[in-house]
C-alpha cells in the first residue's frame, strides 16, 4: 500500500502550480521542453545503470510533479525497487497519485505532500532525482541548502540525476518562444512567457552549478541531456568530498 504523511500544518498552496496548471502540466511541458519524454527515460536509464544488479533499491524524487518521471520504471525490470516522491503542490500530487495507480506503481511509491525538509527522517536512499526544480529556487544560498537537504538523505556513493535551466541566452529564448508559437500558444500567453524568461534568474553556467554540487559533496557530474537551456546531469554523492 502507498503511504502518505498528513499535510503539514504550515503547508500552503504553491503559486503557479494549482489545479488548472496540474491538469495540463505534461502537455505544456512537452511544448516547453523539446525531448520531454527522453529526459525522464534517460533519468531512469542513468539510475538503473548506476544501481544495476540491486534487487531492491529506494529512490527519492524531489518535486515529483505529476509522477511522469516514474513511468519508465515499468520497462526497466526493477520490480523490487521503491520510490518516495516529494511534492509541495497538492493538485500536482493528486494527478501523480491517479497516474501511478493506473500504471501499477503506486503500491511501491510513498507520496509526501510538502517541501523536502518536511519529509520525516528515515533510512538513507540509494539514489535520487531532482528534475526541473533547482531553477525555481531563488539564489545560490537556497539552492545549496536544497542540495544539502537531498544529500543528507543519501547513502555514500548514491547517484543523483539533476535537471534544470542554466544560463540566460536571448537567442535560445527566442527559439523557445518561436516553438511555443508554432504549437498555437496564444499571443497574450507568449508575452507572459517572454516576460518570465526575461525576469527569471536561473543558474548562470555549468561551472556555477558544478560549484554548488561540489559544496554538497556531489562529484563527477556528467552531462546526460541538453535541450536549449535545459540540462540534465548525473553526479555521485561522496560525503568527504564537500568543499
Amino acid at each position: 500500500m502507498a503511504h502518505e504523511h498528513p499535510i503539514p500544518a504550515t503547508h500552503h498552496p504553491v503559486p503557479g502550480f494549482g489545479a488548472d496548471r496540474a491538469a495540463h502540466y505534461d502537455a505544456q511541458a512537452a511544448i516547453s521542453l523539446a525531448g520531454f519524454q527522453a529526459v525522464y527515460e534517460l533519468g531512469v536509464s542513468a539510475l538503473t545503470a548506476q544501481l544495476d544488479g540491486q534487487d531492491s533499491a529506494s529512490l527519492l524524487f524531489v518535486g515529483l510533479g505529476t509522477g511522469a518521471e516514474l513511468l519508465p520504471y515499468t520497462r526497466f525490470d526493477v520490480p523490487g525497487w521503491s520510490f518516495t516522491g516529494v511534492e509541495p503542490s497538492e493538485p500536482m500530487l493528486d494527478v501523480a497519485r491517479k497516474r501511478l495507480a493506473s500504471e501499477g506503481i503506486l503500491s511501491r511509491t510513498r507520496l509526501h505532500l510538502g517541501e523536502l525538509h518536511t519529509l520525516p527522517p528515515g533510512p538513507p536512499f540509494d539514489g535520487a532525482q531532482l528534475m526541473g526544480v533547482l531553477h525555481h529556487v531563488e539564489g545560490d544560498a537556497a539552492r545549496l541548502s536544497l542540495l544539502r537537504e537531498v544529500t543528507r538523505r543519501l547513502k555514500p556513493g548514491a547517484p543523483l540525476v539533476l535537471g534544470c535551466r542554466i544560463g540566460k541566452d536571448p537567442e535560445l529564448s527566442n527559439i523557445e518562444l518561436r516553438r511555443w508559437r508554432a504549437y498555437g500558444i496564444p499571443l497574450e500567453d507568449l508575452e507572459r512567457k517572454r516576460h518570465h524568461l526575461a525576469t527569471m534568474r536561473p543558474i548562470e553556467s555549468d561551472d556555477a552549478l558544478f560549484s554548488l554540487l561540489a559544496q554538497s559533496g556531489l562529484v563527477s557530474p556528467r552531462t546526460l541531456f541538453v535541450s536549449l537551456q535545459f540540462k540534465v546531469f548525473l553526479a555521485r554523492f561522496e560525503p568527504g568530498a564537500a568543499v
